[in-house]
């Protein structure tokens, strides 16, 4: 669908200002970090040329993602850009002005026809996977929804199921371990080491669950409905139980190939070592932003259910026609006077159906059918929103973009602290320092940059999937149009009307058709959403049926004013009909008074020199008596 530009504009806000000046905000912050960095690798090469290279890495990082949410942010505060096209049409656009549409659709006109017929939503699919119909079980509501809301609240119920079983599978691995070490050699230092192990691919788990989040207006997202597995929560239980007990059973025996030295030594290091590790917080962390997440992801989708009240119905109205003119007047003055006269914001009508065969009705009792489907064009509408959808949406961008700073802050000082590391080795390795104290001075430290480089890492996952999620909120745009559909079958009806014919004058003829035919006529007032991008493509997503409500001033405006067309037209022939049979009727009256005067000139009927010859004609009596019977006149 490429941009049209027309004066008259659809008046179709921007969705993405708010978003927008926020990310702009957090992109500026970050771009004057990365100049600040950039600015210091000068006075630095003389002193700390590692320290300059890493802020040469870490500077020119920030400069790329600040720009990049500069811009981005700046795009979406800047104009909307909507041609006269849109938004998207629902099926395949067959009128002659379509313009080019490429975007993809969800419908074709028989699904439309027998939504409006069977009073159905084929939008609303039954979910697939008995995952699925467990999380429509607990949101009964979610099922009318549009398919990129209902696959991110889908991936969302399993990124939260998974955490809860993977939570449980650590506990109960913890578990396992105490039961497997009870009453073996080495048990406490196993335990401990496992114990670490576990939490560390706990903690992996749930950062990766949760920071990866595909994008949810994808163009996939848009078109397929997807069908949430749960092969993912077979293989965390296995694991939960398998896992510990094959670890365990490989330290007991790495444990009885050690010397008892190397035993005592690592026993002694134990309580050294586990401080170094930050899981525990990380972990902490970890919890708090999936719970904030799924609250506000939550909100939010409980809030969208509520803002569309859903309804099936249409309109009806079937009756019979019967007109002096030619079928294919029904389909070519509904769609070109009727419903024209009907467009939004003088914009052409979507057809989606135009076929019909009354092109080739031209003989006696020749039966025809047609059908018409289309849609007036879409005019937005703006819903009334409640405030928690507005609090929840704004919130949940703020909060997003305040995840997304932190963590590249946090970024910036877990670098910084790599060198203070590589500065105390190097003391270390000067002043021959022991075991202890290089725990103490190095590793510990290292363990709480290790963490904080991490840290970063989650707190930058979670700001983008809570920043995505919130994006779907923004960008969904309401429409509001009329569905017209029309099937009419019948009989055609030919006679011939001649046109001054008599025994004198040159005859002339002429076809006029009727019609007898039967309509079922069908309308609805639409209610239908489309999600918005920024950029070049902004509406051109596939837009989704959501409420279908009746509309009886609509179809009876419609059928009323293609039947007053029909009666003018119809009244129009009857009186060229009746002007021309009068016309026959008094050139036979004159005809017949020019006869029986035997003055044709005097009537009008033959030019003035010609009357000459006509009175040359001598009529006696004899003969003006048969004309007179011949024309039907017996009196004198």
């Amino acid at each position: 669908m490429a941009f049209e530009y027309g004066a008259q504009k659809l008046n179709i806000r921007n969705p993405f200002r708010f978003e927008g000046l926020i990310r702009s905000i957090r992109g500026l912050l970050v771009l004057a970090i990365g100049v600040y960095l950039l600015l210091q690798i000068q006075p630095l090469l003389g002193s700390d040329k590692a320290r300059a290279w890493l802020n040469l890495f870490i500077g020119g990082l920030f400069v790329i993602g600040g720009l990049k949410a500069l811009g981005g942010g700046l795009f979406q505060v800047m104009r909307f850009f909507v041609g006269r096209a849109a938004p998207a049409s629902l099926a395949r656009n067959v009128a002659r002005e379509a313009v080019n549409e490429r975007e993809p659709t969800l419908y074709d006109s028989k699904t439309l026809h027998n939504m409006l017929m069977s009073k159905s939503n084929p939008t609303f699919v039954e979910p697939v996977g008995w995952f699925a119909r467990a999380v429509h079980s607990v949101f009964p509501n979610l099922i009318v929804t549009p398919w990129p809301i209902r696959n991110m609240a889908q991936n969302l119920a399993m990124k939260l199921t998974k955490s809860f079983v993977a939570i449980a599978a650590f506990l109960v691995a913890s578990l396992v371990v105490i039961m497997v070490f009870s009453g073996t050699e080495g048990a406490e230092v196993g335990s401990t080491v496992i114990s670490l192990i576990l939490q560390a691919t706990l903690l992996v788990y749930l950062g990766l669950l949760w920071v990866k989040l595909g994008n949810p207006l994808s163009r996939q997202n848009m078109t397929v409905l997807g069908n949430t597995t749960s092969k993912g929560l077979a293989l965390v239980i296995i694991g939960s139980i398998a896992l510990p007990i094959l670890i365990a059973q490989g330290w007991i025996g790495l444990w009885s190939e050690m010397r008892p030295g190397a035993r005592q030594d690592l026993a002694n290091l134990m309580p050294l070592l586990e401080p170094v590790f930050q899981t525990g917080t990380l972990l902490t962390l970890t919890l708090i932003c999936a719970l904030a997440t799924a609250a506000i992801a939550v909100v939010l989708i409980k809030a969208r259910i509520r803002l569309v009240s859903i309804a099936t119905s249409s309109s009806e109205m079937n009756n019979s026609w019967r007109f002096d003119l030619h079928p294919r007047q029904i389909f070519t003055t509904l769609r070109d006077l009727v419903l024209m006269q009907k467009r939004q914001q003088e914009l052409p009508n979507r057809v989606y159906l135009d076929k019909n065969d009354t092109g080739d009705a031209n003989r006696e009792n020749e039966q025809f059918n047609g059908d018409l489907l289309a849609e007036i064009q879409p005019v937005v509408e703006e819903k009334a929103e409640p405030a928690s959808l507005r609090w929840a949406r704004a919130g949940g961008t703020v909060l997003a973009q305040v995840l997304l700073l932190a963590g590249a802050l946090m970024l910036w000082f877990g670098a910084d602290r790599i060198m203070d590391h590589v500065a105390m080795m190097d003391q270390i390795r000067a002043s021959q320092m022991g075991m202890e104290q290089a725990f103490t001075l190095l590793f510990i430290p290292a363990g709480t940059t290790a963490a904080l480089i991490l840290s970063s890492l989650l707190l930058l996952g979670f700001g983008r999937t809570l920043a995505r999620i919130c994006h779907l909120f923004w960008a969904e745009i309401f429409f509001k149009s009329n569905i017209f559909d029309l099937h009419c079958e019948g009989t055609v009806m030919r006679a011939t009307h001649y046109r001054g014919a008599d025994r004198h004058s040159a005859s002339s003829e002429q076809d006029v058709f009727s019609f007898d035919a039967t309509y079922f006529a069908l309308a609805t007032e639409a209610v239908s959403s489309t999600f918005a991008v920024s950029g070049q493509h902004n509406l051109e997503q596939p837009r989704y049926l959501l409420s279908l409500s009746p509309c009886d001033g609509f179809i009876n405006s419609v059928v009323g004013d293609l039947e007053d067309q029909f009666r003018r037209r119809d009244d129009e022939i009857k009186s060229e009909k009746q002007a021309d049979r009068e016309q026959r009727l008094d050139y036979i009256r004159q005809e017949q008074e020019a006869r029986r005067t035997g003055d044709m000139a005097a009537q009008g009927l033959v030019a003035p020199e010609q009357r000459a010859s006509l009175e040359a004609d001598v009529i006696n009596d004899q003969d003006r008596e048969k004309i007179a019977r011949w024309e039907g006149d017996t009196a004198d």
